[in-house]
């Protein structure tokens, strides 16, 4: 669903029929009150869901250049088409633009929602700082930007931006091959809020699970003697988490006061890798843990320690039948990868239900955990220090994986619930199906908040 000339649409993508003169597919919106179809843009994709029974989510909608109107960005084996709405619901001719996409990052999900562009490596910054929002990527050794123009347009030709910080790669599975050590390009964001894009690289370090070391490094952005942004050569924050690896970092404002507070997910290095032990203590029940470790900026200076801990269970209900580690690569590669579809042990690791949200319209955000499949943790936010309340409210309620649950305010009070879709009803000890994809009836179930 997106919106477009102000209203919400539902839109669908069609390949191009055999039949048709145009080689091109489309993506159009449905009005379900005249029954009719309406193309909006003539584009072909080569996304292919890995299950061809469904009719998958796949989020082609972004407000990629700061207005306020969803735009379209569609992948293609090239990279992403980017369609700029402009007055009137109608789209401005698109911009081909990214590296060519590695979708294994994302194609691990369950098969209902998928999310190209958060695999497409194309960052959203002010590069030339004109003030306006520019989307660059990073070929082999410098950036390219296509700098964003007056009329919220995107340039078809790019310019190129070099940096003295060093990494391997810019793509984060990198971290998952070979001897699984190196530093990647992480992301750029302005963390220290100061007006201009940050550089964050991740390095992992050490020969051994036991010896394995992760740093989150963040450059400051400045500007540079021609106008352009450059990032400092030195380090201007470091994150370390003793005896823990650093599995991703998620920026988050808790708050209306625009400070960015920085959530790490954390995993002790003694679940790493498998041995004879692991498994009879897994045998025995004893669940995988991550920790999230949440570190609020003030004035732009990040503490040394977090403000705030949390506990999430690798893949939910302790049972007898927890694997009692987890392989470094499938931990680096995240709960999307598709490779986790094959290694029946790890199916549904990393996806517990984590939101972050305002759902109590107090204008801090709240932390929901999923202590169990059928218990939900809710941390309210709080005006000091430690961001949130270390009591949960406990709500009873039968989650399923993250990718079927969403925050968004259904009834326009400014506190946001909870929907939720239900792709089975049967489920084992930890949430999972007992019955094959699409054999039950799916349903949709919403909790508002009060």
């Amino acid at each position: 669903v997106a919106k477009v000339g102000g209203h919400d649409r539902v839109i669908a993508y069609e390949h191009s029929h055999p039949a048709s003169l145009s080689s091109l597919g489309r993506l159009s919106w449905f009005d379900p009150e005249s029954g009719t179809v309406s193309e909006l843009v003539a584009v072909t994709s080569s996304f292919q869901p890995p299950r061809a029974d469904e009719i998958p989510h796949v989020d082609v909608t972004r407000d990629v250049n700061g207005d306020g109107r969803d735009d379209l960005v569609v992948p293609d084996e090239r990279g992403f088409w980017v369609f700029i709405q402009t007055d009137g619901g109608t789209f401005a001719d698109p911009v081909m633009l990214g590296p060519p996409t590695d979708m294994s990052g994302i194609l691990g999900a369950d098969g209902y929602r998928y999310a190209p562009w958060s695999v497409g490596r194309i960052y959203e910054v002010d590069i030339d700082l004109d003030g306006r929002r520019d989307l660059a990527f990073w070929n082999e050794d410098h950036f390219e930007a296509h700098l964003q123009d007056e009329r919220g347009m995107f340039s078809d030709v790019t310019e190129s931006y070099v940096t003295e910080v060093e990494f391997d790669s810019d793509d984060v599975l990198f971290l998952a091959s070979e001897d699984m050590t190196g530093r990647v390009l992480h992301s750029l964001a302005d963390l220290n809020v100061d007006g201009t894009a940050d550089l964050v690289v991740l390095s992992l370090e050490g020969r051994r699970n036991s010896q394995k070391r992760s740093v989150f490094e963040v450059y400051f952005g400045e500007p540079s003697e021609d106008g352009g942004l450059v990032f400092a050569g030195k380090v201007g924050a470091a994150f370390r988490s003793k005896g823990r690896i650093q599995l991703g970092m998620d920026p988050h404002v808790l708050r209306g006061d625009g400070q960015v507070a920085l959530m790490f997910t954390t995993l002790e290095n003694r679940f790493l890798g498998g041995n004879l032990w692991k498994r009879i203590k897994g045998a025995m029940g004893d669940d995988v843990w991550l920790e999230l470790e949440f570190h609020q900026t003030v004035g732009g200076v990040y503490r040394n320690e977090p403000n705030a801990t949390y506990r999430i269970a690798l893949d939910g209900v302790p049972s007898h039948r927890e694997p009692g580690s987890v392989p470094l690569d499938i931990a680096l590669r995240g709960r999307t990868h598709e490779s986790r579809r094959t290694r029946e042990s790890w199916l549904r690791a990393f996806n517990r239900t984590l939101l972050i949200g305002d759902v109590t319209g107090d204008g801090r955000s709240d932390l929901l955990i999923e202590a169990e499949f059928q218990d939900l943790h809710v941390h309210v936010g709080v005006a000091g220090p430690e961001l949130f309340a270390a009591k949960p409210q406990k709500v009873k309620v039968t989650l399923f994986d993250e990718e079927y649950i969403w925050l968004v305010d259904l009834n326009g009070d400014g506190k946001q619930d909870i929907l939720q879709h239900h792709p089975f009803t049967l489920t084992t000890p930890h949430g999972a199906a007992k019955q094959p994809p699409g054999t039950e009836p799916h349903r949709v179930t919403t909790l508002i908040a009060r």
